[in-house]
């Protein structure tokens, strides 16, 4: 019986291998956990990016978000300036997410970058244009891109990428442009 020659195996994408605990994170989750969500806003940023994450100026959290994945997670998050994330969020940073600049963010709104794929899970990167608004218990789901100006309704799941200045408040976008 022969072996298969590499060109007709099936490529899997290679996915993050590392820890899935991360110390400075529990220790913040620790520290800073017990508090109500509006409070002690400037020292839950300062403590997250202690861990590592990459936010711009004047980006808020109301409670702490739950970041998980694989290695080296806190660097593949990052997020742009004037963001606001409310309570709940949850990330899946098995691959990269980018938000950009004044995003709003929902409570317990998720992205979810892993996917299984006949079977096999992969990874794929989320990004987040600026001036996006998310509304509460909306999912993003891997290898989406959001544009600018757009507004996720509340509990929609994007699959797909959604164009720039569009209204997302179920199957169909609708294009906000006409009423600018």
């Amino acid at each position: 019986m022969s072996t298969p020659s590499a060109a007709t195996l099936p490529v899997t994408p290679s996915l993050p291998a590392g820890r899935s605990w991360h110390v400075r994170l529990t220790v913040v989750r620790v520290l800073l956990g017990g508090f109500p969500a509006l409070s002690l806003n400037r020292i839950r940023q300062l403590a997250l990016k202690a861990c590592g994450i990459r936010m711009g100026h004047a980006t808020l959290f109301f409670g702490l978000p739950k970041l998980t994945g694989r290695g080296p997670i806190t660097t593949r998050l990052e997020i742009g300036a004037h963001c606001g994330f409310n309570d709940g969020c949850n990330f899946d940073l098995t691959a990269p997410i980018t938000i950009g600049n004044h995003v709003s963010v929902g409570h317990e709104v998720s992205f979810i970058t892993h996917l299984y794929r006949e079977g096999i899970k992969t990874a794929a990167p989320i990004t987040v244009g600026d001036g996006v608004w998310l509304g509460a218990r909306c999912t993003l789901l891997g290898g989406v891109t959001v544009g600018a100006g757009t507004v996720i309704g509340a509990g929609v799941t994007v699959t797909k990428d959604v164009p720039p200045n569009t209204l997302m408040t179920g199957g169909k976008p609708i294009s906000l442009a006409k009423w600018r």
